[in-house]
């Protein structure tokens, strides 16, 4: 498996560049944020349905070879801590139906999978994109990526990852460098915030944090599919636009400071 980060890093820079003038910060005069935003915001979500995708394609590749559908883990544990060792932002592991599963670094664990909400569509034969939870095996927050291995038609196990939501919203904030008065996050369709230039808003509903304009302009956000909203939220006017991404349909949005009036 080869390296991702440099590769998803480039894909991300080439991205940004047409945004710089929004992200890098203005002197006393604001640009007019919204040819910039937009290109910001296609960045956010391309790269992270490209982050997410390559993952699960990776994963798919490990499912199809003769040591993922053996469903034995001595067979397949040599596989999959390579892949693993090629992308350290995320931990690989192999389940089992009845739960129980392995991850590349800890082995057997002495907890099940089965009580994850996405565990019976996976293993209908279902692939997961962007389910999140905080891992049993690391305790970060994480959005789970993961296909059915199948063999004779029967599902047999699976194989997944567990992508490490604070480090990519720290690449991604890296890459960008937004000016001040600006912020990026996502949402998953239930509210929950998947990823923020702040991540310790991670898995926070923005619905629940004590602005009602912020909680309407949320639930237009979350039954639309693109546009822009503005509310009130950290003692600021914030304008914000949005779009819908067809991988994991999270709101993929960019907020600034709205210019006072005059």
């Amino acid at each position: 498996m080869i390296k991702k980060d440099f590769f998803l890093g480039i894909i991300l820079f080439m991205l940004v560049m047409p945004a710089l003038v929004f992200a890098q910060p203005p002197s006393e005069a604001r640009p007019s944020p919204g040819k910039d935003a937009q290109s910001l915001l296609s960045a956010f979500m391309s790269y992270t349905d490209l982050r997410i995708g390559s993952v699960q394609r990776s994963l798919e590749i490990l499912a199809s070879t003769a040591e993922g559908r053996s469903g034995k883990w001595d067979s397949m544990k040599g596989l999959l801590s390579g892949y693993q060792k090629s992308d350290d932002g995320l931990i690989v592991w192999y389940v089992r139906p009845d739960g129980i599963y392995y991850t590349v670094d800890q082995g057997l664990m002495n907890v099940k999978l089965s009580d994850r909400n996405y565990f019976p569509d996976l293993m209908a034969g279902m692939n997961i994109t962007g389910a999140l939870v905080v891992s049993k095996s690391t305790g970060q927050r994480s959005a789970v990526i993961a296909v059915p291995i199948k063999k004779n038609g029967k599902v047999v196990g699976a194989i997944g990852a567990s992508l490490f939501l604070d480090r990519l919203s720290d690449q991604i904030g890296s890459a960008f460098d937004l000016r001040a008065d600006a912020a990026f996050f996502a949402m998953a369709p239930n509210g929950l915030t998947t990823l923020h230039s702040r991540t310790d808003r991670h898995f926070l509903d923005p619905r629940e944090l004590g602005s009602e304009t912020l909680k309407k302009a949320a639930n237009e956000m979350l039954s639309g599919t693109s546009g822009d909203v503005t509310y009130e939220f950290d003692n600021a006017t914030k304008h914000a636009i949005y779009r819908t991404s067809p991988v994991t349909q999270w709101k993929f949005v960019m907020t600034f400071s709205a210019a006072p009036h005059k």
